[in-house]
C-alpha cells in the first residue's frame, strides 16, 4: 500500500522539523515511516483532500525547517539518517546508564550535542563513580565507535 498520510517529527536532539509518510491504512505496529520533502507532503495530504477526505486539515503542510547543525544535510534522506542516528545514540546510552547506575533518572541525565555532533552526558543529582562512567564510556564507544560519545 502506498504512504498516504503525513507526520511531522520534531526530535528532541535539535531544532529541526522533518516530514514522514506512512500508510495510516496499516496497524500502527506495522507502520514504516519515510523521508519526504515538503512538496510531497502536500502532495500526498492535497491527494486525500481531493478525494473528499474531511478529517483531512485544509491549510497547507507546515514547513520543514533545519538546524544549523543540519543545515549540510539540505532536506534528504541523509538529514532524517543523520537525526535518527543523534537521537537513537542519546536514547541508548541513556538505557545503558540506567542499566548501570540503578537510581539514575531521567532527570539526573544530562545531554547536549557538541559542535562536531559528539554527544556530550553528564549526570547531576546522583552519585556516579569514576569505574560506573568508563564502563558507560567503553560500552558506547562498542557500539557506536570510538569518539561519538563523551561521558563527563
Amino acid at each position: 500500500m502506498p504512504n498516504n498520510a503525513i507526520q511531522l517529527w520534531s526530535p528532541d536532539t535539535c531544532g529541526c522539523v522533518i516530514h514522514l509518510a506512512y500508510d495510516d491504512r496499516l496497524p500502527a505496529t506495522e507502520r514504516t515511516f519515510t523521508y519526504v520533502t515538503e512538496a510531497q507532503a502536500e502532495a500526498i495530504v492535497k491527494a486525500r483532500r481531493d478525494a473528499g477526505e474531511r478529517n483531512i486539515n485544509p491549510n497547507p503542510q507546515p514547513p520543514a525547517v533545519l538546524c544549523a547543525a543540519h543545515t549540510p544535510h539540505g532536506f534528504t534522506a541523509s538529514l532524517l539518517s543523520q537525526v535518527m542516528e543523534e537521537n537513537q545514540r542519546k536514547n541508548i546510552t541513556f538505557g545503558q546508564a540506567q542499566q548501570l547506575i540503578p537510581a539514575l533518572k531521567v532527570e539526573n541525565y544530562n545531554w547536549s550535542f557538541d559542535n562536531n555532533r559528539v554527544l556530550q552526558v553528564s549526570f547531576t543529582g546522583v552519585a556516579v563513580n569514576q569505574n560506573q562512567r568508563n564502563n558507560l564510556q567503553s560500552a558506547m564507544d562498542i557500539q557506536f565507535g570510538p569518539g561519538l560519545i563523551k561521558i563527563k
